[in-house]
């Protein structure tokens, strides 16, 4: 195989160049070896560190807890790492507070199923009244907002139940649907 001018010197260059990338020949900051020096290399032993268990592999741990020893005569409930102070009482007192405040509330956000709506008075009392004699339990609301009239019917907290109720009223009145309203808290 004979080589002519170019191709001999392309040749060389790129044994140049290869050998030039040699892991002993890569330049680095200075100051660095270039080869790693033994203390870079993993051969320490790490053994002391790891923790160590007893041959029993899933031994179920003991499921008593130790026993307390009482603190000695004349040592404090503090001093032997037992609780100080008993909350009881000041936790009855916050917890009153809170249900009184919320005997106070009188509505929330829930849902009712609109069986009614229209501008037509007689037919929305009508409706009521239909609502009434199927469920009579469940208290129907008459609401007028001009120029409509709307009968929604119950007070739920949240959507399944109102979807029960929607369930047994759809026979009756095939355009009822399930509307969020501010309801009345008993």
């Amino acid at each position: 195989m004979q080589l002519n001018g170019k191709s001999l010197i392309h040749f060389v260059l790129s044994g140049v160049l290869l050998c030039s990338c040699a892991p002993g020949n890569v330049p680095t900051k200075p100051g660095r070896p270039t080869k790693p020096a033994k203390s870079d290399t993993l051969k320490d032993n790490i053994s002391d560190f790891r923790p160590r268990y007893d041959g029993t592999a899933g031994a179920a741990r003991p499921t008593t807890p130790p026993a307390k020893t009482a603190p000695p005569a004349g040592a404090t409930a503090a001093a032997a790492g037992m609780p100080t102070g008993d909350i009881t009482a000041k936790l009855n007192v916050i917890l009153d507070t809170i249900a009184i405040r919320n005997r106070s509330i009188r509505f929330a956000q829930g849902y009712r199923v609109q069986i009614y709506t229209g501008t037509n008075r007689e037919e929305a009392t009508k409706a009521r009244n239909r609502s009434y004699a199927r469920f009579p339990d469940i208290t129907p609301h008459f609401d007028y907002t001009q120029p409509n009239f709307r009968v929604r019917v119950g007070d739920f907290l949240d959507r399944l139940e109102a979807q029960r109720v929607y369930a047994g009223l759809l026979a009756e009145f095939p355009n009822a649907l399930i509307v969020p309203d501010r309801i009345e808290i008993r």
